[in-house]
């Protein structure tokens, strides 16, 4: 008779009580260190976005001189903005300025990042050449135009006088509208690149595949264009809307350095009223209540606009 050896049954060890406890101080851990390296950041934030807010909310309030001593006035500041017609002079400036250089731009640069998209000879430099004016900040920027648009010495007087669109000795900067223009076509000029990458960028990520079956359905160019391509960079295009809108509408450098204003104060926007307000009136309080309401209005605009882009990323 022979005997059956039997093997020990190898057991699961029991969990351990303080598994959950390692599991709950690695989660800690993590956070901690999460915390530590958004810190920096939010520091940075802090320092120099949320006090200097702060400080111009309470400056909003206050009769501030640039030498003595504040004097609250509570609400006086925002009644005298609202009751003042060179604000709502400047604010129908600004609207109409941002809504015609946000239009042609985005235009514009699309139809540059459609132009440079397809694979050809010489594709990168193109890209570069296109993107090169936006390593040039607006002020040299806007001396450049001011001198080509020279009506004495410029470039663009004499070939407009060439081809019979300028009188001899006619000034673009004389008139209101000739003067919004060439501000708009500076800054085009300067900004088109830069939505064109972001926008580049977007139509890359579309698959090839994607275009081959609309061929294949008999798709021309405009079609291809409305019913792919668009539909397919919503969020690139999106952010250039919210970029393009934000930079036109706190306009400053390009008027300062174009026009001053000028002529007869057509060409005010609202940035340059505060600047005007708070460096040459040397009213500080009346100023702050200025930045207070370009700040609200900035982000309702941009949360108005990232509820849009929710709404058609969920339809």
């Amino acid at each position: 008779m022979t005997e059956t050896m039997q093997r020990p049954v190898a057991t699961a060890p029991a969990p351990s009580r303080d598994q959950p406890r390692r599991h709950l101080s690695a989660a800690r851990r993590e956070a901690l260190m999460g915390w530590a390296l958004a810190a920096p950041s939010a520091l940075l934030v802090a320092l120099f976005f949320l006090v200097p807010l702060g400080l111009t909310i309470v400056m909003s309030f206050f009769d501030w001189p640039t030498f003595g001593t504040p004097e609250p006035i509570g609400v006086e500041n925002y009644t005298d903005l609202l009751q003042q017609p060179k604000f709502a002079k400047a604010v129908v400036f600004t609207v109409t300025y941002t809504l015609v250089a946000s239009i042609a731009g985005i235009a514009v640069s699309l139809g540059l990042a459609l132009l440079v998209r397809p694979r050809f000879h010489g594709r990168t430099v193109s890209r570069a050449a296109l993107f090169a004016p936006v390593t040039i900040g607006f002020v040299p920027a806007g001396l450049l135009w001011l001198s080509i648009g020279n009506s004495r010495t410029g470039v663009l007087p004499q070939i407009a006088q060439f081809f019979g669109l300028m009188q001899p000795g006619g000034d673009w900067f004389a008139e209101p509208s000739s003067t919004l223009a060439i501000v708009v076509t500076m800054t085009v000029w300067k900004t088109a690149g830069l939505a064109m990458l972001v926008l580049l960028i977007g139509m890359d990520s579309i698959p090839g595949e994607v275009y081959e079956a609309a061929r294949l359905d008999g798709a021309n160019a405009w079609q291809t264009l409305t019913r792919v391509t668009l539909p397919l960079i919503v969020k690139p295009l999106s952010l250039v809307i919210l970029i393009t809108a934000t930079s036109t509408f706190l306009a400053f450098d390009q008027f300062y350095t174009m026009t001053k204003g000028g002529p007869d104060g057509s060409t005010v926007t609202v940035v340059y009223y505060l600047y005007n307000a708070a460096f040459v009136s040397f009213d500080r309080g009346y100023a702050a209540a200025i930045a207070v309401v370009i700040v609200v209005a900035l982000a309702a605009f941009s949360v108005i606009q990232v509820r849009l882009q929710r709404g058609k990323g969920r339809s």
